[in-house]
């Protein structure tokens, strides 16, 4: 019997922890925060959540905005998961991927998730203020 996708993702990317053999869904934690990778229907999920949607809908709106142009760079693809009521990020690959492959996919999930997640992390940041500048001739 072949080992599930999730097992050898955890074997692929040298995770640390032990990943269950008999369990289709395995959470990583990737700098303090969750990935999930499920098995389903022959492919491999990689699911990431970026933000509260119920908190401000109008951060939904301005990160739809950037996915029109990410769309074209990444797999990755920005959702809203209503039963967790979150944007989220998620990208899937076929189960049978080989090792390489798998690590591969993961690394570029996880590079897209850090670009998303710095976008979520600007709504925060503070509006930079400049000083008034005279130029004088």
């Amino acid at each position: 019997m072949q080992e599930r996708a999730t097992v050898r993702l955890a074997n692929a990317i040298g995770y640390p922890d032990p990943v269950s053999g008999d369990a289709p869904l395995a959470v990583f934690n990737v700098d303090g925060e969750e990935i999930t990778a499920e098995e389903s229907g022959g492919r491999l999920l990689l699911r990431a959540t970026l933000a509260p949607f119920g908190d401000d809908p109008g951060r939904a709106a301005t990160l739809a905005g950037y996915a029109a142009g990410r769309i074209l760079r990444e797999e990755a693809t920005l959702a809203y998961d209503p039963q967790e009521d979150a944007i989220i990020l998620w990208q899937a690959a076929p189960v049978n991927l080989p090792r390489l492959a798998l690590r591969t996919f993961f690394e570029q999930f996880t590079a897209s998730w850090d670009w998303w997640r710095a976008r979520v992390a600007e709504f925060d940041a503070p509006e930079p203020s400049f000083p008034e500048v005279v130029i004088r001739p």
